[in-house]
């Protein structure tokens, strides 16, 4: 498997993450920096399209959480989605005709017919929520769950533990048949990024372990 790194920032241009990853350069692209218009939307679809759901995306900032509902678009069976975050992401966007990162659960559950189970887990607690079905599991991460004390993203953060993440993250994906996982929630490409690159490689390695 060769994991798939979406770059709008630039942050993964330092990490090693990008030596063995299939690398789509999004930085001068308009139009898609929170708010996804048509001409972005169907350039990325374009790009992303080859590649497929499967496998582990990283998907930039929480900014670009919209990448998700993209990646989704090419699935065609019934399947169920866990969505880490600190953040519903199901609220109307501001601008009329524009999907945003704070939007793209409820554009989602409107038009995806294929979405049978949506579970959002926004701390430990969220899991005792999760009821497994015989269907096929998508998940969706934003590292902005996380405390700030394991990781630094560009957004407001929750208060999960590192080891509470990845006990819950394993147990889905050993029980499960998973369609492909997302990963966002990087910091600004300025900002130290050696916290989540460590976890960005931990998710990796799980990951590479589980496809292959």
């Amino acid at each position: 498997m060769k994991h798939l790194v979406c770059s709008f920032t630039g942050v993964y241009d330092t990490q090693k993450l990008i030596r063995d990853a299939e690398y789509l350069d999004f930085k001068e692209l308009e139009g898609c920096g929170m708010y996804l218009d048509d001409t972005a939307a169907a350039f990325i679809l374009s790009k992303i399209k080859p590649h497929g759901p499967g496998g582990l995306h990283f998907i930039d900032n929480g900014n670009y959480h919209y990448m998700t509902g993209l990646f989704l678009s090419l699935v065609k069976e019934d399947f169920d989605l866990v969505h880490f975050d600190h953040h519903r992401d199901d609220q109307m966007p501001a601008f009329s005709g524009l999907r945003s990162c704070g939007s793209w659960v409820a554009d989602l559950k409107s038009e995806n017919s294929f979405l049978k189970t949506y579970l959002l887990i926004q701390d430990a607690s969220g899991f005792s929520d999760y009821r497994p079905s015989g269907r096929p599991l998508y998940i969706s991460i934003d590292k902005d769950v996380l405390s700030e004390k394991v990781l630094k993203t560009n957004w407001d953060q929750g208060r999960m533990e590192e080891g509470e993440f990845f006990s819950i993250f394993e147990e889905l994906i050993n029980k499960r048949r998973i369609l492909g996982i997302d990963v966002c929630g990087e910091d600004e490409p300025f900002n130290d990024t050696t916290a989540n690159e460590a976890f960005n490689l931990k998710l990796l390695d799980l990951c590479l372990k589980l496809f292959n």
